[in-house]
């Protein structure tokens, strides 16, 4: 299976592509297999073989033959010799090469699989005696024994007994659930260096870079104290060496920054053009000047620059294939390439996973933070590309795409021509509506020529699913009342599909006269076979349509709006799936096919499990005006694929097999890996060991509520419009210094000196430094406040005093060292819940007392990414195996449209969801506020989590906490409620308690 896995197309792993490629067999005369001869395409089930063969014969050739043309398509580019060379978009930067580099050959990256581990124990005395042994040669106190004994002390088993060893098993993954600040990073360096000194290779992954080389340089520390000839080496994205490498030199780090800078050697061969940026060097991008004079059949191919295999920008790949303990962060493991040929097994590859590269070299892998990396593959499944302009000049890959097409011989070019043709109609002409007033997408429809909403106006990303207002379109022709809990019935589902070309199936109900109607008038709309622009007509015809259904002349206008957008994005997206199918094979000749590759990757970067339960991509499409120099726009899209859930579970098991041939031993670790209901943390395996949070009066939530002085009422963040949040979240921030934040720090400073810091959240960075700009004119010195900015881009509007600290995300645990003064650190949720350990300097106790929410959490289940998560999360339901494999997929996948179904016609507003939406909503939120005040508890320190936005105590609209939670709680199976008072103990009591929630779940 892993073989297969390995070599079979992402295509094939789609329902809808692996059935339109069965069916082609009935005109295939050569095929193996063939269709059934008296059974309608729509009706197979079942082919007939007539090869006359063995059939595991037949599959073993079969696999040798994909297994050969597997890797011939990674092959190692050709190195660029003598001459002229050009990089960028139109080659508009050019090198010259000297004669020296003739023949050069570039050395491939050695890395041989590891054999598998079938199981590894470690003991605790194994571990503590570790510990004194470093500590014997370093001098050191031995303060990783109280670590130990405190982790292990509270350490159960899946059967609830006390831990003295870890027994972990190759295959799937193994969890361990643990509150912050108990030691589960100390137990992760322990665990590589002990596994490392008995020859077994490891892999640690960490959240972030800036966590990974910490980790790195923390374990040769002591793998130096014990005298052993091992190494740990960082394996960093070749993307985010330059960046780290500037931030090492301003924090005067000169030993990450030698770890991490480096030079492009092709800088100084360039001859015109710019000089090649940092991050995005030309190492495998180069094109020669000069044409092959048979330019149709000999495309200009890609070359790699000749220095590849000594360059230093890939030193640390090389390192990091000859160490011991191999260190790299979450989006690496599950996203990054090595852009060096790596020769695995005898075999040289081009572009090997770094998922493949560290799958095949450690026999074990420690994941930190699994639920946070398996969150975040929701996000970073998310690729963006622009599809259409208008009014500005921008380089579009499908404009390049179709000037390209010259390169291919016809046999090829006729796959991609009506693909692309096709999206390039779609995408541009419903941008030329949208920007016309034809059509409109989230807003009311907006007055001729009027001013739109920008995208950071409107609340929300702006993304736009296909089907995100079918509930308008289901009340008006259905009847169906956007305000009910349940899914709509099974036979509207299926009418309702049938309206729209891209969703009606070969077996479409036979609909209405007046249905029929609006399905063919939707079908001409995106036609194009009269070549004539036909909108209004059509538009005028729906009108008259559902004139019947939908008596006034507004709600008319709105659903046919509807109607249009769906079927003009369920087009284009139905044209996107296959253009990106069409041009897999030719991609690597075309340097527009392999942008579209590259940002559409969930589609081209081979993956073991490309698809969740629903078979297919997700897109979501945003429009952008712009009116410099002249009125325009862009249409964008967004794809998400895959499936997190199922790859973290079968980390070890099916991907690794898939990766590298073999089993491996997968460790995950986190304070939050166990939360039924959170779509996007809860990790899909049963928990091996737990500790249970039992430490009394660790964690404590409480009200934090600030009251307007002139009504005396509380202020309410959530729920207002984005322009009614700027007055009211800087008017939130003066009123919770004077009601709260002065007399807080007063305590601390009398009674916790070194924890006299609190740390507050706002959703954006607009929020952070709008929550500043209100403290800073109560407080008596603005240099108390720190705010946490971008990284790059223009900084928030918002203007505030000199003296208030500035510092991006990256500085933070800085914090307390280097601005003694400050007391009120302000940051984005987002950036703050994972990883950060800002800790009172030379101690490893946490400098923070506090944390605040002054904003409630978005929660935008029709957002792109958190629709993704609850659809696949609600597919798999349960975790149970089945000796039915195609019983349990076909249910899975009716579980995922009907989930689809009822988010897409819900009304999107947090108070209308229905129960078990906003169950799952909420349970997202307390993972959230779980690993936030978790940023406090670091070294054994108690947390005291202040909830302040009005909008967290206001029952009037069902979003309050308390209301919330129970919810929640009445969501969950006994079995789950035992499962979570097991793990979280008492911060479940503390948020039961805030909840006036009886404790006996």
């Amino acid at each position: 299976m892993g073989r297969f896995l390995r070599v079979r197309p992402n295509e094939i792993g789609s329902h809808r592509r692996f059935r339109d490629m069965a069916q082609t067999l009935r005109s295939d005369p050569d095929s193996s297999y063939e269709l059934p001869a008296d059974v309608p395409d729509s009706e197979v089930r079942s082919v007939v073989a007539r090869h006359g063969q063995h059939p595991l014969d037949l599959a073993a050739r079969l696999m040798e033959e994909a297994e050969k043309k597997y890797l011939e398509g990674r092959r190692p580019l050709p190195g660029a010799g003598p001459g002229r060379w050009g990089f960028g978009w139109r080659r508009e930067s050019v090198v010259e090469l000297p004669v020296t580099v003739k023949d050069a050959v570039i050395d491939p990256i050695v890395l041989n699989t590891t054999p598998a581990v079938e199981d590894v124990t470690v003991t605790r005395d194994a571990l503590e005696g570790l510990v004194k042994e470093i500590s014997r040669n370093t001098g050191k106190p031995p303060w990783r024994l109280g670590v130990l004994a405190k982790l292990f002390d509270g350490l159960r088993s899946d059967e609830d007994v006390p831990v003295r060893k870890l027994l972990l098993k190759a295959g799937g993954i193994r969890l361990l659930n643990a509150p912050t600040g108990v030691g589960k990073s100390v137990l992760i360096g322990l665990l590589a260096i002990h596994l490392a000194r008995a020859g077994v290779p490891v892999g640690i992954v960490a959240g972030r870079v800036d966590g990974a080389t910490k980790t790195t340089e923390e374990i040769n520390e002591d793998l130096e104290a014990l005298g052993v000839a091992l190494r740990c080496a960082t394996l960093v994205s070749p993307r985010r060496l330059a960046e780290k490498a500037a931030q090492a030199a301003d924090d005067g780090q000169w030993n990450r920054f030698d770890t991490f800078g480096y030079g492009c050697s092709l800088a100084a061969s360039v001859v015109d053009g710019p000089q090649p940026v940092p991050k995005d060097e030309p190492c495998t991008i180069l094109r020669s000047l000069v044409e092959p004079v048979d330019h149709k059949r000999r495309p200009a191919l890609r070359h790699a620059c000749p220095h590849l295999g000594v360059c230093d920008r890939h030193r640390g790949l090389r390192a990091g294939a000859a160490a011991d303990i191999v260190v790299t962060n979450h989006h690496n493991l599950m996203h990054g390439t090595i852009p060096v040929p790596v020769l695995i097994d005898g075999t040289v590859l081009n572009r090997v996973s770094v998922q493949e590269f560290l799958l095949r070299k450690c026999a074990v892998l420690l994941i930190d933070e699994v639920d946070h990396m398996q969150s975040g593959m929701f996000d970073a499944g998310a690729r963006q590309l622009m599809l259409a302009a208008s009014g500005t000049a921008i380089d579009l890959p499908l404009v390049h795409l179709d000037a390209e097409r010259i390169r291919l011989l016809p046999a090829e070019d006729r796959d991609v021509v009506p693909p692309l043709t096709r999206t390039r109609f779609l995408a541009d002409q419903f941008l030329n509506y949208v920007l016309e007033g034809e059509m409109w997408l989230k807003d009311a429809r907006p007055q001729a020529n009027g001013k739109r909403r920008l995208a950071d106006e409107r609340g929300d990303s702006g993304w736009h699913l296909p089907g995100s207002r079918d509930a308008l379109v289901l009340k008006h022709l259905f009847g169906i009342d956007d305000a009910r809990a349940e899914p709509a019935p099974e036979t509207v589902y299926e009418q309702f599909n049938a309206l729209f070309p891209d969703s009606r199936g070969a077996q479409a109900p036979l609909l209405p006269e007046w249905l029929r109607g609006i399905a063919d008038q939707l079908t001409l709309a995106v036609s194009n076979d009269s070549a004539q622009d036909q909108i209004r007509e059509i538009r005028h015809r729906l009108h008259g349509l559902v004139a019947e259904q939908v008596e006034h002349e507004d709600d008319r206008r709105e659903v046919v709006n509807v109607l249009l957008v769906r079927t003009w994005l369920g087009a284009l997206h139905q044209a996107l799936t296959r253009l990106t199918y069409a041009v897999a094979a030719p991609g690597a000749e075309m340097p527009a096919a392999r942008v579209l590759a590259e940002q559409l990757g969930t589609v081209a970067q081979h993956q073991a499990i490309p698809y969740g339960p629903l078979g297919y991509l997700l897109f979501g499409f945003r429009v952008d005006r712009v009116d410099d120099p002249q009125p325009g726009g862009t249409l964008s899209v967004q794809a998400l694929g895959g499936d997190p859930h199922t790859t973290i579970a079968q980390l070890g098991g099916t991907v690794a097999l898939a990766a590298a041939g073999v089993e491996r031993v997968v460790l995950g670790l986190s304070a939050t890996v166990y939360f039924p209901g959170a779509a996007r943390e809860h990790v899909r395996a049963d928990i091996t060991y737990s500790m249970t949070d039992a430490d009394r009066g660790a964690f404590t939530t409480l009200a934090g509520e600030a009251q307007d002085e002139h009504s005396q009422t509380t202020i309410r963040i959530g729920g207002l419009s984005e322009s009614g949040k700027t007055p009211a979240i800087r008017d939130l921030g003066a009123r919770l210094w004077d009601q709260h934040l002065d007399a807080h720090l007063c305590y601390l400073a009398a009674n916790d000196k070194d924890r006299e810091l609190c740390m507050l959240v706002g959703n954006s960075y607009r929020h952070a430094a709008l929550l500043a700009a209100g403290i800073v004119s109560r407080c008596a010195d603005p240099g108390w406040v720190a705010v946490v900015v971008p990284r790059s881009g223009p900084p928030p509007l918002t203007v505030l005093p000199e003296k208030v600290v500035t510092l991006t995300i990256d500085e933070l645990e800085s914090l307390p060292r280097k601005h003694k003064n400050v007391k009120v650190c302000i940051a984005p949720l987002s950036l703050v819940a994972r990883g950060l350990n800002i800790l009172v300097p030379d101690d490893q106790r946490s400098a923070l007392a506090s944390v605040w929410v002054c904003v409630r959490p978005p929660t935008g289940i029709t957002e792109s990414a958190e629709l993704f998560a609850s659809v696949n999360a609600y597919a798999l339901g349960s975790d149970e195996a089945s000796v039915d494999p195609v019983g349990m997929w076909t249910m899975q996948r009716t579980r995922a449209f009907r989930r689809l179904f009822h988010i897409l016609t819900s009304d999107p507003r947090f108070s209308r969801l229905s129960r078990e939406l906003k169950a799952e909503a909420v349970a997202g939120m307390l993972v959230d506020m779980i690993q936030l005040a978790g940023r406090a508890r670091r070294g054994g320190t108690s947390v005291e989590l202040y909830l302040v936005d009005g909008a967290f105590h206001d029952p009037k609209h069902g979003t309050d906490i308390p209301g919330l939670l129970r919810y929640y709680i009445a969501s969950l199976s006994p079995s789950q409620r035992r499962g979570l008072e097991r793990v979280y103990g008492t911060t479940l009591t503390s948020w039961l308690d805030f909840a006036g929630i009886d404790k006996e779940i």
